[in-house]
């Protein structure tokens, strides 16, 4: 079955890729965090990085479970895989070998800010010669068939905003079937503040739809970005570590912002999942301990409880810990 993403209209939703998070147990327990649909339209992974050689079919395996399931979370939400590198031919092999496994979509990363990565001719680093991204997606896209859409994630360019308009353009030129853009620069990481209005200019230079990112973490904040740059699709990031059900609520589901008790299941599950998966109790403990720090901004509990859990040592205790979250809140507020 093909996947039409953004192009379908109307109110898009892709739970957007972060690394070192969005793995395919946090994939799984997001999209299934409650009974009723979790509104998220599609998952990116985290980008798989391809240099010299397009990526064996071990690798894409291990790191992809969801290549066994028809290219979707168990909860039956498509997932795309982001590739990340800037030679066109090892990127093209690799997108062609994914789609053979059962990938639904191939998504590549022109945005990653990280300076490891653009020393090494990926991510943000080919903002400064757009035709570079055109010649990546167009290899993708020749190498897989028209059905498998093939996207673009930028920022609004390497230090300014002046040529997002031309990048649009050049991915759009190459084929993308969407183009996601973060609203900052490369130089300014994740520095305030956003630019929404930039996206629109770039939604309004081309054709292809335009998915906006950065700074979604509340429903008004989604409202604003869609006043200001004209978009009706959207890729939410870090707020869905401190509001897993913002995507459900933009859909006008009348879940709460934040419910104690289903958000320390929730977690719970993940740590379960984590576990099950063949992760150590350190990693796992780490990754909780992850999940509380990012969604500490967004709630006071969830500061509380990573309060509590930060210093600790055993992840027994930390979920110990983590069980008395709500009464440590009302301390730290009296």
């Amino acid at each position: 079955m093909s996947f039409a993403g953004p192009a379908a209209g109307g109110l898009f939703l892709a739970l957007a890729p972060m690394d070192g998070i969005t793995c395919a147990v946090y994939r799984e327990v997001i999209t299934s965090a409650d009974a009723t649909p979790c509104g998220i339209d599609l998952c990116v992974t985290e980008f798989v990085r391809v240099t010299a050689n397009a990526v064996p079919e071990s690798v894409l395996r291990r790191d992809l479970p969801e290549l066994a399931t028809g290219g979707r979370t168990r909860a039956g939400v498509p997932v795309a895989v982001q590739l990340l590198g800037g030679k066109p031919e090892p990127m093209a092999g690799t997108a062609a070998r994914l789609v053979s496994l059962g990938a639904l979509a191939i998504d590549l990363n022109f945005g990653c800010p990280a300076k490891t990565v653009n020393n090494h001719d990926g991510g943000a680093s080919l903002l400064r010669t757009p035709c570079r991204v055109e010649a990546v997606v167009r290899a993708v896209r020749d190498a897989v068939p028209p059905a498998i859409p093939v996207s673009a994630k930028i920022r609004l360019g390497w230090d300014s905003a002046e040529h997002v308009a031309e990048l649009a353009r050049a991915a759009e030129q190459g084929g993308a079937s969407w183009l996601t853009i973060h609203a900052r620069t490369r130089v300014q990481q994740y520095a305030p503040p956003v630019d929404w209005v930039a996206i629109g200019r770039a939604r309004r230079a081309v054709a292809m739809p335009v998915v906006a990112n950065g700074d979604l973490c509340t429903t008004d904040d989604v409202v604003r970005c869609a006043e200001q740059s004209g978009c009706t699709a959207f890729m939410i990031g870090r707020a869905a570590m401190g509001d897993p059900r913002l995507f459900a609520r933009l859909r006008g589901a009348a879940a709460p912002a934040f419910d104690g008790a289903w958000m320390r299941a929730l977690l719970h599950r993940y740590v379960e999942t984590l576990r099950a998966s063949g992760t150590t109790e350190h990693a796992s403990l780490g990754r909780l301990k992850q999940w509380l720090r990012l969604g500490a901004p967004m709630h006071a509990p969830m500061l509380a409880a990573f309060d509590r859990v930060k210093t600790a040592a055993r992840l027994a205790d930390a979920l110990a810990l983590l069980d008395g979250w709500e009464a440590a809140a009302a301390e730290r507020a009296a």
